[in-house]
């Protein structure tokens, strides 16, 4: 996390995985987790709803592949 001098944060992650078929695999399976996807709604929900939090709060939301130029 980055604080910025307008008086927002900015968030960066990276997460590597093996392959893109294993990238596939772990998001259905976080996706599918029903007891995290409760946690996630219960936490949207406690903030003022989903559509709430990306007006409010989130600016910009970046889902981007990163590739390696090192052989």
């Amino acid at each position: 996390m980055k604080e910025n001098d307008d008086y927002t944060t900015e968030v960066f992650a990276i997460w590597e995985y093996d392959s893109y078929e294993d990238y596939k695999e772990i998001e259905s399976n976080v996706r599918s987790d029903e007891a995290h996807v409760k946690r996630v709604q219960d936490w949207y929900q406690q903030h003022g709803g989903k559509e709430n939090v990306f007006k409010e709060y989130i600016l910009e939301v970046r889902n981007e592949e990163i590739t390696s130029t090192v052989k």
